[in-house]
């Protein structure tokens, strides 16, 4: 490695260095709840991993059209992009332990949606290890206090621990990666379309009519359009727009599972004209309006 200069006028050729990292990971939407037979998810799909945990009873996910019946001590990981329906058949009910996360690094986003295997049977090797650091998770939702700075550090920390195991896991598998010029540009367009659709945007530009051109982006990377679709194809498993869809419906879906806002509340603070012309863009995205979407979280129990 090349030592960087302000350090070349007192360490030796022989030093050795570890990489610098700049990755943007985020965890959000963690959660633990009791659910009711009957408890239905309707098909959906996120930008981000999910990882869930069955703690109790038994769950039937429906997953790119394969069916997973997990029981108890199961984990299922679910890639971007993916679409997905849960269920609960069960009489005695179902609890579970979810956990939402991103990582803005191209070539290991594409490597575990790619290579990384999703289902991690009760007492798999790697399970063990899985449900080790979630179960941690867990016990931080038990206690009574608010979390501390350490708590958010010690969160993180699982994240990271995680995301180390299943690297481990996707890197034994032989298939071929993209390349790192590949992987960079993909990253620029993802930033490009985030920049776009940020929170000070929706309430100045409004969210429902906003849209990207993947002429101007690919223009500022100066690379061209076919270039920045196939690159972006390549990574992400989805088209630009499919993504900035993906970042509407998300935000549209933290507003809505919060009770406190009504939806006219909701619609006006995504940009849109009226809660009628937001109802019938949500439809087009989920198949329901968002107050059958609102509904269908009326039968979950929280733990505090």
């Amino acid at each position: 490695m090349i030592i960087p200069e302000p350090y070349r006028s007192y360490l030796s050729p022989e030093s050795r260095w570890l990489p610098a990292t700049d990755w943007n990971v985020k965890l959000f939407g963690a959660h633990m709840q009791k659910v009711n037979q009957g408890w239905h998810v309707p098909q959906e799909s996120h930008l981000a991993f999910e990882l869930i945990l069955i703690l109790e009873g038994a769950q039937t996910t429906i997953l790119e059209n394969i069916r997973y019946d997990l029981h108890q001590g199961d984990i299922l990981l679910i890639p971007p992009g993916c679409k997905h329906t849960n269920e609960c058949n069960q009489e005695q009910g179902l609890t579970y332990f979810i956990a939402h996360f991103n990582v803005d690094e191209a070539l290991f986003r594409q490597g575990m949606s790619r290579q990384v295997q999703l289902l991690f049977p009760n007492g798999s090797e790697d399970n063990q290890r899985l449900t080790e650091v979630m179960m941690k998770w867990v016990d931080l939702l038990q206690q009574k206090e608010e979390f501390t700075t350490a708590d958010l550090f010690r969160m993180q920390s699982g994240l990271l621990e995680i995301l180390a195991i299943l690297s481990e896991q996707s890197s034994s598998r032989s298939q071929e990666s993209v390349s790192p010029t590949v992987a960079h540009y993909a990253t620029l367009i993802a930033e490009a379309i985030k920049s776009r659709f940020n929170a000070g945007n929706i309430q100045l530009e409004g969210l429902g009519d906003k849209e990207i051109r993947i002429e101007e982006i690919a223009a500022s990377l100066q690379i061209s359009p076919g270039y920045a679709l196939e690159t972006f194809q390549k990574v992400y498993g989805i088209s630009p727009r499919r993504y900035l869809s993906e970042l509407k419906l998300h935000e549209a879906k933290q507003l809505i599972h919060q009770p406190d806002l009504n939806l006219t509340r909701v619609s006006a603070m995504l940009g849109y004209s009226s809660l009628a012309h937001f109802s019938r863009q949500f439809r087009r995205w989920t198949g329901m309006s968002p107050s059958e979407y609102r509904q269908t979280m009326g039968s979950i129990r929280f733990f505090e």
